[in-house]
């Protein structure tokens, strides 16, 4: 394990590959990353900032490619935008997004800055989603009006709503990717469009900050819509997406 990990980018390489207490354990103890830096920097710093990152497609035929060069300044843009929220290292946030460039770049600036996110199923009930959203102590939760599936339209904005309502006592505020030209209902004070939520980033940075390889990055629920979220130490466990490019090919 040693050995492979030596191929992967650290700011302090660690002290010890592995700690095992039963039943806990942790590994490279003290070793200092960042998964954004490793997926982006990292590949833009060695000259491979032209080459391309992600690739989207969707069932209703929309096409994006974004170098790792783009997607980086899109992912320390929105980084700042956290910032600009207030959320910092340690905070947690929910996703309850479709898959998209906007959810990827969300997730990346978040473990940038240290943040922890919830990622939820864009097909559970607000059920399911307020349990989430109240276990993982999420400040923000992130939407979108609409997902695709199979041809048709679910609005997930109001599925939230219902949510927050027996759920989100904590939650300051929700913000949402329009992908439709209708209206949807905004609870003002509350509620923010992405571009509002981009136009926080002003005046913050977007820059990473080193995090220990047992800090967690992620809250992931793991037994269909009932289960309590897991704490899962991703700077370790979802290492592997460091060095392989994105790709993003779903119908959301």
């Amino acid at each position: 394990m040693g050995r492979a990990a030596e191929q992967l980018p650290w700011f302090r390489k660690w002290d010890r590959v592995l700690e095992w207490t039963r039943p806990t354990f942790n590994w490279f103890v003290g070793g200092q990353t960042n998964l954004a830096y490793n997926a982006l920097d990292y590949h833009v710093k060695r000259g491979r900032g032209g080459h391309t990152a992600l690739i989207y497609l969707n069932e209703r035929g929309e096409r994006r490619v974004y170098t790792y060069a783009h997607l980086l300044h899109e992912v320390e843009r929105v980084a700042a935008a956290l910032r600009g929220m207030g959320i910092n290292k340690g905070d947690r946030l929910t996703v309850y997004m479709p898959t998209s460039p906007e959810a990827i770049i969300l997730m990346l600036a978040t473990v940038r800055i240290g943040a922890i996110h919830s990622v939820v199923f864009a097909g559970f009930g607000a059920k399911a989603l307020g349990d989430r959203i109240q276990a993982s102590g999420s400040k923000l939760v992130f939407t979108a009006d609409v997902t695709y599936r199979k041809g048709k339209e679910t609005r997930l904005k109001e599925i939230v709503d219902e949510a927050l309502d027996n759920a989100g006592d904590q939650v300051e505020h929700v913000i949402v990717l329009k992908r439709m030209a209708n209206d949807i209902p905004m609870h003002e004070g509350r509620d923010l469009y992405w571009d509002e939520f981009l136009a926080r980033a002003p005046g913050h940075s977007g820059d990473y900050v080193s995090m220990e390889a047992n800090e967690p990055a992620f809250i992931l629920a793991t037994s269909g819509t009932t289960a309590t979220p897991s704490w899962r130490s991703t700077l370790t466990a979802a290492i592997r997406y460091t060095s392989t490019p994105w790709a993003s090919g779903c119908s959301g």
